[in-house]
């Protein structure tokens, strides 16, 4: 994985639900990105500002060949040098990434990913370039 050179913040957050495993949920947020979770009566968050951190997400959306769908969704998403990805808790959970375009694609809520960065575009193009055709 080549570095990212700018500043970044990357917070991750769910909402937890009252019939869900707490642990189960951590380790669903772990399985898209490793960072210490705060826990809540409502929510799970997590934040990090090492973006080795996403050398997991990085590799998957590559093997995948999701990496089109991940920047479409990024793209969209970005507004004022931040943008998002929400993910399936559920999918998450076993192991699978699975991304949603919108909140109700996960019934239990989303894994929402939030990342703030100097150029958000420039972000963008490095964690899921362009496909050459």
């Amino acid at each position: 994985m080549i570095e990212f050179k700018n500043k970044i913040e990357i917070r991750i957050k769910t909402t937890l639900n009252k019939t869900e495993d707490v642990k189960k949920i951590i380790n669903a947020i772990e399985n898209i990105i490793e960072v210490n979770c705060e826990v809540s009566d409502t929510d799970i968050k997590g934040s990090t500002d090492d973006f080795n951190k996403l050398k997991n997400l990085y590799e998957i959306f590559r093997n995948k060949q999701t990496t089109h769908i991940a920047r479409k969704v990024l793209l969209r998403n970005s507004k004022d040098n931040v943008s998002k990805i929400l993910f399936n808790k559920q999918a998450a959970a076993i192991n699978s990434i699975v991304i949603c375009e919108k909140v109700n694609e996960s019934p239990l809520g989303p894994i929402v990913m939030e990342i703030n960065t100097e150029d958000i575009e420039e972000f963008i193009d490095w964690f899921v370039p362009r496909r050459k055709i």
